[in-house]
């Protein structure tokens, strides 16, 4: 792994680039949650909308711990991850 400062690189604005990363990849991990954490988290489901109260969900986190996201399927997850530049990791 390469130091810190090899890592990160200023810009312009003189802040850091968006996102932890590793080897140049931006990291972002991939958790399953149920109903309960996924609400912890700020879900907020419509009342039109109904959940068993056993669904899995998946939470997608950037490295540093954020909420990037949750959804109800682990590829959805991994695709959302891909798509903002991400590398994607599974958490168990």
């Amino acid at each position: 792994m390469r130091h810190e400062e090899e890592i990160y690189e200023d810009d312009d604005d003189g802040s850091l680039e968006d996102g932890p990363v590793f080897e140049g990849a931006r990291l972002a991990y991939i958790k399953p949650i149920n109903l309960e954490e996924a609400r912890a988290m700020g879900l907020v489901v419509p009342s039109e909308i109904k959940l068993p109260a056993n669904v899995k969900l998946y939470a997608l986190h950037a490295a540093d711990g954020t909420t990037l996201g949750i959804t109800d399927n682990w590829a959805a997850a991994y695709s959302a991850a891909v798509q903002n530049n991400f590398v994607p990791l599974s958490v168990h």
